[in-house]
């Protein structure tokens, strides 16, 4: 999965099944922003509601992009069982 930008500079992952969209960006909005972050992007897949989001942030590993958006999802969204379905690092 690679990270893209639109022609408006809307961040992208271009998968081999198509381009998503992100929902949530915890991190910087740019391209060049996340590329001089010393962390690696990730794209995290959950379901809390009734419906999937995406969320793009970046981190140390795995593990940490998991937890960071299980901590989002209970203290910011109040969700205290969240269904996280998927992580994946993302390459540019």
């Amino acid at each position: 999965m690679k990270l893209q930008t639109d022609f408006n500079g809307r961040l992208y992952i271009e998968t081999r099944l198509g381009n998503e969209y992100p929902h949530l960006i915890h991190c910087g909005e740019s391209l060049y922003d996340i590329k001089n972050d010393t962390a690696t992007p990730y794209l995290v897949a959950e379901e809390c509601t009734n419906f999937p989001r995406l969320h793009l942030l970046t981190s140390w590993s795995e593990d940490e992009a998991l937890q960071d958006i299980a901590t989002y999802l209970s203290e910011k969204e109040g969700h205290t069982d969240p269904h996280l379905i998927a992580v994946y690092k993302l390459n540019f």
